[in-house]
This record gives structure tokens, sequence and C-alpha cells, in this order.
């Protein structure tokens, strides 16, 4: 329900995606009946689902499924191209017995043409939403750029706190809120959100441990990823595919490619 909610905060319709797996067959086959009939019927149930869950707990929000027949990461590959956002889970089942859903949010998070959230089967909050900051792994690099960016103007619309964590090695420029100073081309991205409040931390633990600790306490944890041009690599780097698997709170990887031109279709969020 994380996305409809979502939906709800940006103003977009949701678009709930199923992607049967011929490897399922075995388990919905009911007599005499095609295995692709059979699991174009039970994904047409499950998207009738969670298309009604999804319309309850949001009423205003508009609802669109859409059953594929392509591969669960390259449907979602592919439709990212005319969509704000992709929302998947990190790990478990797609609500049949095959379809690991793990191996999919790490294929698609590796080459989605948007930002992708991967959200845990049960997020862990300890204090109120409205107390959670969000927390971005900062770096000097066009997807570090790009993440931190996406940070800050999620923070605007949700208004939170930012909580930036860097390596030493990033500490060149001119301090913030909390002393700790930030890159030029950082900075400047950082004046176009004044009102958002900054925290900057320098990571002296492992990187993944790092951010696996703040995320704790955090709404969302926002990474930087470069993208891989083979389109058959799951590689993140592994810091982003520890923290992908692991994080109690969603996760938003935001890759280097990013949609270059507004889309009259671009007013979506999917998830699978």
């Amino acid at each position: 329900m994380w996305a409809v909610d979502e939906c709800r905060l940006r103003g977009r319709t949701l678009l709930i995606v199923h992607a049967p797996d011929l490897a399922d067959a075995p388990f919905v086959l009911s007599a005499g009946e095609p295995a692709i009939r059979a699991l174009d019927d039970a994904g047409l149930r499950l998207l009738d689902a969670y298309s009604v869950a999804a319309s309850a707990r949001q009423p205003g929000v508009p609802v669109t499924s859409l059953l594929s027949h392509s591969g669960p990461a390259d449907a979602l590959v592919d439709l990212s191209l005319d969509a704000d956002m992709l929302v998947v889970g990190n790990r478990g089942h797609s609500g049949f017995t095959s379809t690991v859903l793990g191996s999919v949010s790490t294929r698609t998070a590796a080459h989605a043409h948007c930002p992708v959230v991967v959200v845990p089967q049960s997020p862990a909050l300890r204090i109120a939403e409205s107390a959670l900051a969000i927390v971005v792994g900062v770096s000097d690099t066009p997807a570090g750029r790009l993440a931190f960016e996406f940070a800050l103007a999620e923070a605007q619309r949700r208004s939170s706190a930012v909580i930036a964590l860097m390596s030493p090695a990033q500490d060149t420029d001119r301090p913030t809120e909390s002393g700790v100073a930030l890159p030029t081309e950082l900075q400047r991205i950082r004046e176009l959100y004044p009102e958002v409040r900054l925290v900057t931390s320098l990571v002296d633990a492992e990187p993944a441990e790092a951010l696996l600790v703040a995320a704790r306490n955090a709404k969302l944890l926002v990474l930087g990823c470069h993208h891989s041009d083979d389109r058959w690599s799951t590689r993140l780097g592994p810091v982003a595919a520890t923290v992908l698997h692991q994080s109690p709170c969603p996760v938003v990887v935001v890759g280097a490619r990013r949609h270059t031109a507004t889309s009259p279709t671009r007013s979506r969020l999917v998830v699978t």
C-alpha cells in the first residue's frame, strides 16, 4: 500500500503490474486448462484484488492495472520510460510460489529510467512517521548528485529534514547546518531547497553499515546508482546491494539515466 499512499501525496495515477511466470504453472493449473490461460486468470484475479485494496485505501487515487507477458524485470524497465517512479518489494514472493521479487527488484533498480523504490515487507517504524527524516548517501558524482537532489525535493514535499551521510573525502567546501562542508556542486543543489533542514554527517564506519543504522529511524533512504549498460546485469555495487535487501525502511535508487523530456503519460507510479 506504500505506492498508493505515494500517489495521493504526488497527485499521480497508480498502475499495478503483474507478469505471470510459467514456472508457477503447476501451482495454478486446473484440470484441462492450458498453463498460460490458468496463469492469466490467476494474475487477473490478483490484479483485481490489489486494485480494490488500493482504491479502498485511497479512494481519490486513479488505479489501473496491467497483465504483462514480458519477464517481470523487463516489463518494469520498459514501463519506467513513461513513469515517475517504480515500486517493488525487496524479497519474498509475488503471490505465487516461484516468482522471487528479490532478483526482480535488483535488476529493475539496475536498469530503470526513473527512480525505483524498494519497499520491505514490513517497514519498521519505531517513532512517529512525521518525526522521521530522509537519509541520503552523498557523493560528488552524477548519480550521487541526482540522489541528493531527489532527497531534498522529497523532503520539501513531505516537510521533512534530510540527513546526508558523507565520506571524509567529500568534506571540501562550505559548511552546512551541522558544520560539515559540501562540495561545490552539491552546495549548488542544496541552495535550490533553502527551506529544507539539512544535517550532514561524516561516516567513519563502512558505508553500508552506516546507512543501515541511519535507516532505522528514516522514512526513506536514498541512494545514487550508476546503471550498467549490460541489460542482464544486476550489479548495483556492494553498498547498494547490501542496503537494498536489508534496509528496514523503503529505499529509493536514483540512477544516472533519467528522463530528459516530459512525456504526457509520465503521471503515474508503477507497482508490481
